[in-house]
């Protein structure tokens, strides 16, 4: 009688998540309806649908062509982003699933539903990898976070790919920790991908593997890399020379946002060097930390990477405010370290308090510059206060994360 019970309230949550998802993709579906196409998902969408369907290149001119028309209504005039497909094709095959789907807004919605999970499944593997429990009151709060706050929103509605990174990055985290390491070593592949966002971060991962002589993880990656390789010459042997005239052509259209840059908008002069300046001295602590921490155990590893992740915008790097949802691992890890520094942050719901003052203050900043037409502004503000925020709280809490105080000798106050 129990097991039958079981499996009816098995099979009822399965149809409720079903309905769930199903109104979810058609919310998406009438929000995406009323939003201009977005490169970021029309370009490898779309150069997924043209190799499926009519066996051309996504880095053809055909499938460039189609893009230009879908978004500009003609062929891109001169001086206008002609839309080349810039990813590689290993990662262009992971497009291919959502590739089947013939049609662009519902493809889009199912993307973002997708993303819309990620992001949510992002809270339980940060919560895990940190150890953080939030107060009850405002744990749907903490839940829905990633998609509620300003840089969540920023993503969905560009539909970029930061999300399923992040996911990808707790995972890697988790795996590590666990000792799954072929696991770790497969999305690693991804956290290389996205060589913008992590590419700073795999370069430390990669010398803390080979120091801890984590050989597991490097085959598995290895492995992975060598099977979607092998799988994009078969499909397309002659990918590799217009994936990087793609990328060149990303990168000329959609340079990003970047802090030298930022700099060099208030002061051309001064204002620039400055910029480099501070790049080059925060890469060049980030190298001594890193070295510091390849004897350490896993938490100083853990909290290593949160500054390494938190730093890597202020580095110069061309980054857009849809891309920042990976920051919310170190907002999470900063969180935690804050609910363990003292018994009465804990009791107070301190950290789910300086959560909420995070996701109303970025969002009435927002809002206060764009009612005042200060786009510019706006922009800055999202690509520098929250790193600068995260490197000062993590650099602060360092000492209590790496060193934690035996339970027994916690001092109330």
């Amino acid at each position: 009688m129990s097991r039958s019970l079981s499996i009816l309230a098995t099979t009822l949550l399965v149809c409720l998540a079903l309905v769930l998802l199903a109104g979810l993709t058609w919310a998406n579906t009438v929000f995406v309806r009323t939003q201009p196409v977005d490169q970021d998902f029309l370009v490898p969408w779309l150069g997924a649908r043209t190799f499926l369907q009519y066996g051309e290149s996504p880095y053809s001119d055909p499938a460039t062509q189609r893009a230009q028309v879908i978004t500009y209504g003609r062929l891109a005039n001169a001086g206008q982003d002609p839309l080349r497909l810039w990813l590689p094709f290993p990662i262009e095959l992971l497009y291919f699933p959502i590739g089947l789907v013939p049609d662009y807004v519902l493809a889009r919605a199912i993307w973002m539903t997708c993303l819309e999970i990620a992001l949510v499944g992002l809270v339980f593997l940060s919560l895990q990898l940190t150890g953080w429990k939030p107060g009850r009151f405002l744990l749907p709060l903490v839940l829905l976070f990633p998609i509620l706050w300003v840089y969540g929103t920023f993503s969905l509605v560009s539909a970029s790919a930061a999300g399923f990174i992040a996911l990808a990055l707790g995972g890697f985290l988790l795996a590590l920790r666990g000792e799954r390491e072929e696991l770790a070593g497969g999305l690693l592949i991804l956290l290389v991908s996205a060589s913008r966002l992590t590419g700073v971060l795999a370069f430390f991962i990669f010398w803390w593997i080979f120091h801890q002589r984590r050989w597991r993880v490097l085959w598995g990656f290895l492995m992975g890399v060598a099977v979607l390789l092998a799988l994009s010459f078969l499909f397309l042997p002659d990918w590799f020379l217009p994936f990087l005239r793609g990328l060149l052509s990303h990168y000329t259209y959609d340079p990003g946002f970047s802090s030298t840059g930022i700099f060099a908008s208030w002061s051309p002069v001064v204002g620039q060097r400055l910029g480099w300046v501070l790049a080059g001295i925060l890469l060049l602590v980030l190298f001594f930390q890193w070295g510091a921490t390849l004897t350490k155990d896993f938490r100083a590893f853990l909290w290593m990477v949160c500054l390494t992740v938190s730093v890597t915008p202020l580095l110069g790097i061309p980054m857009a405010p849809g891309e920042y949802p990976f920051l919310f691992i170190p907002l999470v890890l900063f969180l935690s370290i804050l609910a363990e520094r003292r018994p009465w942050f804990k009791r107070w719901g301190v950290s789910e308090i300086v959560m909420l003052v995070i996701l109303v203050g970025f969002w009435l900043l927002t809002v206060l510059l764009v009612r005042a037409n200060a786009f510019t502004a706006m922009t800055d503000a999202l690509i520098l206060l929250l790193p600068i925020l995260l490197v000062t709280g993590l650099t602060w809490m360092r000492w209590w994360f790496v060193h934690p105080v035996p339970t027994g000798l916690v001092t109330p106050s």
